[in-house]
């Protein structure tokens, strides 16, 4: 037996730096804690103090420079772009350079010094603007853009109405010097920012993990500050280091914590105008008019502010103006939102309605007293139609068949297509005569050959027929329309089958969860993903094979996280039938979350001692979502975890089907200092040649290829010839399914980097892992094969 050797395993470009972690959303949560310390400091004592000064001058130094610096570090997947966040930095940057020279020269000297600090606040606000409008410039359509605009001016005239009334309340009769007016021209600007931000906010209504909110109340923060200062000018002295200090600098920290946040809003919530009708931003002019009303009555019955009153009361009405134009805008929202009811209710190629359509009907029915009776239709021979006279035609035939089922539906049924070449026809009432004799027409109408843009062309109709009544029989439960879809889709593969062509459906298999139906599995998920004990990762050594002076030494350089789960009825299940349920019940998100932490967390557990990374692997629904890269980098920091400490594995087949997905993916987790592996090479059609325009670090040979390699001279030559391929391209080759002793020495030969299969070690449960590598025993590969363990099933 050799001895073991252990070492770490490569480190891929892009690890994450100590700045990300300093920098981190969970640094920035410390650092409020900091700042509530800080203002109870300032609430009990003196700020002529020598030591207060020192105190204010290191927060004040620290908090505005960890801000800065998150802003301008490496940007994480999704967040906002590089100028937005260089913009942010150099503001934030310029807010800190202020406030240090504030707090030091309190209280501040008027003239050529007060001046420049105003510059360095108002480079301070453009930076907050400049990410503003990166998020404004993107969106597309007139009614989000006129949304926004017209809900910016409401709440600036209502801003701008309370907070000239409280700067001026402070002024009283004093009048108006340089510095009151540099105070209210700041805080013009940011009452424009603020209403940007609030507009934004609730036009697009974006989600709580978005950039929105924080850069939201980080404005508000900013104009606080700016509004207490200038009611400080006459009462407290100028600048004064009391609660506008504090409000700037939390205001500093939460616009730092807005750049790590996805800067992408939701489609639906920009697209959907029954979403934007919903949308309280329809009550803002409300408010701004609310807010004008507020001023007045402050300015009427505050000294020395009675000739405001007349300018706030015109402020009113330009926003009464807006409640107009805003309402216009409301009524084309809702036309257009109708439209868009309309339009998600019908097929647009044939005029019928669609599935989601037919269950709103339906649904309407079954919830009265009476049964309802379903035909499913399929057309046999369109596929044909479709490969030999093209898809026009094809078209063409569809629309066809609509219009002959509409004439031949009647009153009182109702049309549907619901994909593809599948229909449906519905009616109220349990009639199989009726039904009977409705399927017969239509099989002999669309049956008839018939020609069209020059081709011949025939049809053959199958028809299955279900009632409602079949669904009955759990008390207190109502049927839908997709239970007696599923019923009439039963019964169509029966007529399928059959020589007639017709089938009515059976009762006894029309249950509405059968036992082994995929509901069943999506309902036992659900609980699965509820439970802590269900879904559990085994994990299965990748062991680096060398050659020394005395032997063949096997080295661990990573393990894969395999998912099983642990049913509580059917037993130890492996990963397919996970895959199958989270598919059919979009479930997928759910899964790949908990794999994540599963995996990280195991990892975390022995990460200290050794530096074993996990490998885990994404779907297409994965790829295909843009958070992927940010739930990942999160993760990670959850977990205390290095980029290097995962590699994500991706099946070759998954990468083909969206190529430029798969880049803009693949790409954005290279970025965080991810390694990307390449699964089950060899079982589709890409090339290594193609595969190196993507970021991968690794391809993963299927076992199809190198189980038995050592018996099958063809497979050995495949093999050898694309493992040479792969080093010359700058990627490493890691073999699967290796079970033979003789297949694990030729693929040594042929230069293999790694290996994984049974024959160097069988997945283990994770506290079972972390024992063999506590006793170094994984480490260990012997060059025969292992009597595999009956106990635990050979799922991965």
């Amino acid at each position: 037996m050799s001895t073991v050797q252990t070492v770490a395993m490569h480190h891929p470009p892009g690890t994450r730096p100590l700045l990300h972690r300093v920098t981190s959303p969970r640094a920035l949560l410390v650092t409020a804690g900091v700042l509530a310390g800080w203002g109870l400091v300032q609430s009990a004592s003196s700020p002529d103090r020598a030591w207060r000064l020192v105190l204010d001058v290191v927060v004040l130094a620290g908090v505005h420079g960890l801000a800065a610096l998150v802003a301008l570090r490496d940007p994480l997947p999704g967040s906002p772009g590089a100028v937005a966040r260089r913009a942010l930095g150099i503001g934030l940057g310029a807010f800190a350079l202020g406030a240090v020279v504030a707090r030091v020269l309190h209280p501040v000297p008027s003239g050529a010094l007060a001046w420049l600090l105003d510059g360095l606040h108002l480079v301070g606000q453009v930076g907050i603007g400049v990410l503003l409008l990166s998020l404004v410039l993107p969106l597309r359509g007139r009614l989000v853009l006129a949304g926004i605009g017209l809900d910016s001016v409401s709440t600036a005239l209502g801003l701008t109405a309370v907070a000239g009334t409280v700067v001026l309340i402070g002024i009283g009769d004093g009048g108006t010097d340089a510095a009151t007016r540099a105070v209210l021209v700041l805080t013009g600007i940011d009452v424009t920012l603020v209403s940007g931000a609030v507009a934004l906010f609730s036009v697009l209504r974006p989600g709580r993990d978005s950039v929105v909110p924080p850069l939201l109340a980080g404005s508000a923060l900013v104009l606080a500050a700016d509004l207490a200062s200038g009611y400080s000018l006459h009462h407290e002295g100028p600048a004064s280091p009391g609660p506008s200090f504090l409000l700037m600098v939390g205001a500093c920290v939460v616009l730092a914590y807005a750049v790590t946040r996805p800067a992408r809003t939701t489609d639906r919530a920009v697209l959907d105008a029954t979403h934007r009708l919903r949308s309280w931003s329809n009550v803002l002019p409300f408010a701004g008019c609310g807010a004008n009303l507020l001023a007045v009555l402050l300015a009427a019955h505050s000294a020395g502010t009675g000739r405001w009153v007349l300018p706030l009361v015109l402020a009113g009405a330009g926003c009464l103006a807006v409640v107009v134009v805003r309402f216009q805008l409301t009524i084309r929202v809702a036309r257009a939102a109708l439209e868009q009811l309309e339009d998600a209710f019908t097929d647009p190629l044939t005029g019928l309605l669609n599935r989601r359509g037919l269950g709103a009907g339906v649904d309407r029915w079954l919830a009265g007293p009476e049964a309802v009776t379903l035909l499913a239709l399929d057309l046999d021979g369109f596929r044909r139609i479709n490969e030999e006279a093209g898809h026009e035609t094809g078209d063409r035939v569809l629309q066809r068949v609509a219009a002959q089922l509409s004439t031949l539906a009647g009153p009182g049924t109702v049309v549907a297509r619901i994909d593809g070449d599948d229909f449906a026809l519905a009616f109220v009432g349990q009639d199989a005569a009726r039904a009977a004799l409705l399927a017969a027409q239509v099989r002999g109408a669309l049956g008839r050959p018939f020609d069209l843009d020059g081709h011949r062309l025939h049809l053959t109709v199958n028809v299955g027929t279900a009632t409602s009544h079949a669904l009955d029989g759990r008390p207190g439960e109502q049927a839908t329309t997709g239970d007696l879809l599923r019923c009439a889709d039963q019964a169509l593969a029966e007529a399928q089958a059959s020589t007639s062509g017709v089938a009515v459906h059976d009762p006894a298999r029309c249950g509405r969860a059968q036992e082994d139906g995929l509901l069943a599995w999506v309902d036992d998920l659900h609980a699965a993903l509820d439970a802590d004990d269900q879904l559990l990762l085994h994990f299965q050594p990748q062991h680096r094979i060398e050659a020394t002076g005395t032997g063949t030494v096997a080295t661990v350089v990573g393990c894969e996280a395999l998912l099983r789960w642990a049913h509580p009825v059917r037993g130890l299940l492996g990963p397919g039938e996970v895959l199958r349920a989270a598919e059919h019940g979009h479930l997928s998100d759910a899964v790949t979350e908990r794999v994540l932490d599963l995996a990280l967390g195991g990892v975390a557990g022995w990460w200290a001692e050794r530096e074993v990374p996990v490998a885990v692997n994404l779907s297409a629904t994965d790829l295909d979502d843009p958070l992927l890269p940010h739930r990942i980098a999160d993760a990670l920091d959850r977990h205390g975890l290095p980029a290097r400490a995962l590699t994500v594995e991706v099946v070759e087949d998954t990468l083909m089907l969206d190529p430029d997905r798969a880049l803009q993916t693949l790409t954005a987790l290279r970025s965080i200092g991810l390694r990307i592996a390449v699964d089950d090479y060899g079982t589709g059609y890409s090339s290594l040649a193609y595969l190196h325009r993507l970021p991968i670090d690794e391809v993963k040979f299927d076992r199809s290829l190198t189980s038995g390699i050592a018996s099958d001279a063809a497979a050995a030559v495949i093999v050898g010839h694309s493992i040479r391929l792969a080093h010359d391209l700058g990627l490493s080759a890691l073999a699967e399914g290796i079970e033979d002793p003789a297949d694990l020495q030729l693929l040594f030969r042929l230069g293999c980097d790694a290996v994984q299969g049974w024959l160097t070690g069988h997945p283990l449960p994770v506290q079972g892992w972390v024992t063999a590598l506590d006793l170094e025993a994984v480490h260990t590969a012997t060059l025969r094969a292992a009597p595999r363990p009956t106990a635990v099933p050979r799922v991965g």
